[in-house]
């Protein structure tokens, strides 16, 4: 035997005893001939080599786990196509599990050793139509291509060690791309519709009425915050009959007995009561 690494895909029919037991021989061999003819070009497709078939399940490799996990995806892709108008009995969802190791190859091309035995208790957890993978796949593919998700630890029998095992993220699939397969802009996000609101109390109209009346004051007020050197105390008055007082960079407009205090760049920061005994900001 030789030893060589790589990455070892199983994969099986979710409840194929179950549909089998419900079928006859005829339906069962249309079944699997349906299953080999959805599953059988993706794995082509990725230079994917099938070692065996045991019953409903192959077991496959990969000489890079990037391609067994894009396998996995174009598969459940697939099949999710293939089951998505049909009733359950006729439904084909698949467990996928992905590791990768050494293994060791004997004359014939079957394969055996830890890394295969790891990839059968992954699929023993795996759900149907997922993706699972071991913590060596993850660390050894192309993570831009293959968004995924870490479960956790998991503890199987026959196994010292315990195993960090991923997934791949169903909701955002990468996908080779080619060259004449651009991608896709994300859509701008929809604006929000104005609706017109009643003003909040008679004091903050009154606010607002002030700042909408500003006009070009801005520009008049950085300049005289200019001559000032922001340092001098000065009234200006934007011809409106607003009273303007600027004094040491800060800005506060006067109006019907309410001031409005705003930064140097005009932008409101707070509004100060002056009926109020104590003079505390209005909230």
């Amino acid at each position: 035997m030789k030893a060589k690494n790589m990455a070892i895909m199983l994969t099986d029919i979710k409840g194929f005893t179950d549909k089998t037991s419900r079928k006859s021989r005829a339906q069962i061999k249309e079944l699997l001939a349906k299953h080999n003819e959805l599953v059988l070009p993706a794995i082509a497709q990725f230079n994917g080599k099938l070692i065996k078939t045991i019953g409903d399940a192959f077991l496959v490799t990969f000489e890079s786990s990037t391609d067994a996990v894009l396998c996995g995806i174009s598969i459940q892709d697939v099949l999710a196509a293939f089951n998505k108008d049909r009733a359950p009995d006729d439904r084909i969802d698949i467990r996928i599990a992905i590791n990768a190791g050494e293994v060791s190859i004997s004359a014939d091309g079957d394969i055996f050793g830890d890394a295969v035995n790891i990839t059968s208790r992954i699929e023993g957890i795996a759900e149907a139509g997922e993706v699972f993978f071991t913590e060596s796949v993850y660390l050894s593919m192309n993570k831009n291509e293959v968004p995924s998700s870490e479960i956790g630890y998991r503890q199987f029998k026959g196994i010292a060690d315990k195993i960090k095992v991923y997934k791949v993220l169903k909701e955002d699939p990468v996908k080779p791309r080619s060259a004449a397969d651009p991608a896709e802009e994300p859509a701008p996000a929809p604006r929000e519709e104005r609706s017109e609101k009643k003003p909040e109390s008679p004091e903050k109209d009154a606010e607002e009425k002030v700042l909408k009346g500003m006009g070009g004051l801005s520009g008049m007020i950085m300049k005289a915050l200019g001559k000032a050197g922001m340092m001098q105390d000065m009234d200006i008055e934007d011809g409106t009959g607003k009273k303007v007082k600027i004094s040491g960079g800060e800005i506060h407009v006067v109006k019907d007995g309410k001031e409005i205090h705003i930064d140097k760049n005009g932008i409101r920061i707070r509004r100060i009561n002056k009926d109020k005994p104590e003079g505390g900001a209005e909230k």
